[in-house]
């Protein structure tokens, strides 16, 4: 509408004068007081390698699963903090596949982006040098796939979703000596990896107490990352029951064919850095068993729910990192509307004291620490697929 207003002039004539900017605006002023104020923001920070074999298996499945979540989380209103209506936005940082990389990403979702939380990264080397970034600037942190304890170890503001490397070490030795019956184990792993280092020490530290043993033990590095024949060859003369590859999948399903073509028959032992989607497309995993933090043939009614909201989303099925990183996204927002504010060590101090919490991923219970009591599962791969053996839950 435009607002008309008549001013005499020093001549004494009239004249017509559109004031429509002052009026306009003193019109929109009325209005906004009868209305609610527009919804404040709330920043979340991604951190993740989108590229290459650990993009498929990481990266973009963190990125759908944390979408998905701020999508639910804004449909149905966004954050109420007080009196005041947040909506959440996704700020995302894609990383090269290394820890000064992370380091520098959660440095500028901090100072740059001005964040209120970060989610991720999945590897635990990357999620150390993030996490050191995050405690300093007292921003609270998830690392959904993270499992070494070295990542919240110490920490008031970061936290994990994953079990730890101990747990899934003794889990699957546990299981490997006592249901599948086996004696005589070999294992190779990435020496420079701390990942792969730990759980052989702690699942040959369980095993052997049990009455197994460890009959080959070899090592490699990143550069000799397409031929292990001759580490393989002299695991194989040791004749073991199973061969434990506790690496990441873009080595493990070059190492699991090279193993076939040498005429091995026998089972593989994996851990939750395998890829049971990429792998199973193989056709040579047969008989494998891997402790995982989540399977998509979950039966719990909430797992069962997220994997069919994502399939209606993403068109495809969701991997353990998508589920996890979606635990993340709705923590987070559960913990600032509980803590009230968006102020860091108080949403932090939320999570840790959260208490149980049922996510897509697992039950969770967090008593205090970053580290959620919560189980595993365990799965064995039948013909080339993957079906659900065992699951491992706290108790309530």
């Amino acid at each position: 509408m435009t607002v008309e207003t008549t001013l005499r002039s020093r001549a004494g004539g009239a004249r017509l004068v559109r004031a429509a900017p002052l009026a306009c605006a003193l019109a929109a002023v009325l209005l906004a007081g009868c209305r609610e104020p527009a919804p404040r923001e709330l920043r979340i920070g991604l951190i993740g390698v989108t590229t290459g074999s650990m993009g498929v298996a990481s990266g973009i499945p963190a990125l759908e699963g944390a979408r998905l979540a701020i999508e639910e989380i804004n449909a149905a209103g966004g954050v109420r903090i007080g009196d005041a209506v947040h909506r959440v936005r996704l700020v995302e940082r894609d990383i090269a596949p290394s820890a000064e990389a992370a380091a520098e990403a959660a440095r500028a979702l901090i100072n740059l982006d001005s964040v209120d939380a970060i989610v991720g990264p999945q590897v635990s080397a990357q999620a150390l040098a993030a996490a050191n970034v995050a405690e300093m600037s007292a921003v609270p942190l998830i690392a959904p796939m993270a499992s070494s304890v070295a990542v919240t170890s110490g920490r008031r503001h970061v936290l994990r979703l994953a079990f730890v490397d101990a747990y899934q070490g003794q889990l699957l030795a546990t299981f490997a000596h006592d249901s599948l019956r086996l004696r005589r184990v070999a294992a190779l792993y990435d020496a420079a990896n701390p990942y792969g280092r730990d759980i052989f020490r702690l699942f040959r530290q369980t095993f052997e107490q049990q009455g197994g043993a460890v009959v080959a033990e070899e090592t490699f590095t990143p550069d000799q990352a397409t031929d292990f024949r001759p580490q393989l060859r002299r695991m194989l003369a040791a004749r073991p029951d199973a061969i434990l590859l506790p690496n990441y999948s873009q080595y493990d399903s070059i190492q699991i064919r090279q193993v076939r073509a040498l005429g091995y028959t026998g089972r593989f032992l994996g851990t939750d850095s395998w890829d049971p989607i990429t792998l199973q497309e193989t056709g040579t995993t047969a008989g494998a068993v891997i402790v995982a933090n989540w399977d998509r043939h979950t039966t719990r009614a909430a797992g069962r729910e997220f994997v069919r909201r994502f399939e209606a989303r993403h068109g495809h099925a969701p991997r353990s990192t998508a589920a996890a990183t979606y635990d993340a996204v709705r923590l987070l927002a559960e913990a600032w509307r509980r803590a009230g504010t968006t102020e860091g060590t108080p949403v932090a101090d939320s999570l840790r004291h959260f208490g149980a919490y049922e996510g897509a991923s697992a039950r969770f219970r967090f008593e205090g620490t970053g580290d959620p009591v919560r189980g595993g599962v365990i799965l064995e791969f039948v013909r080339g697929a993957d079906s659900l053996r065992y699951r491992d839950l706290p108790p309530w």
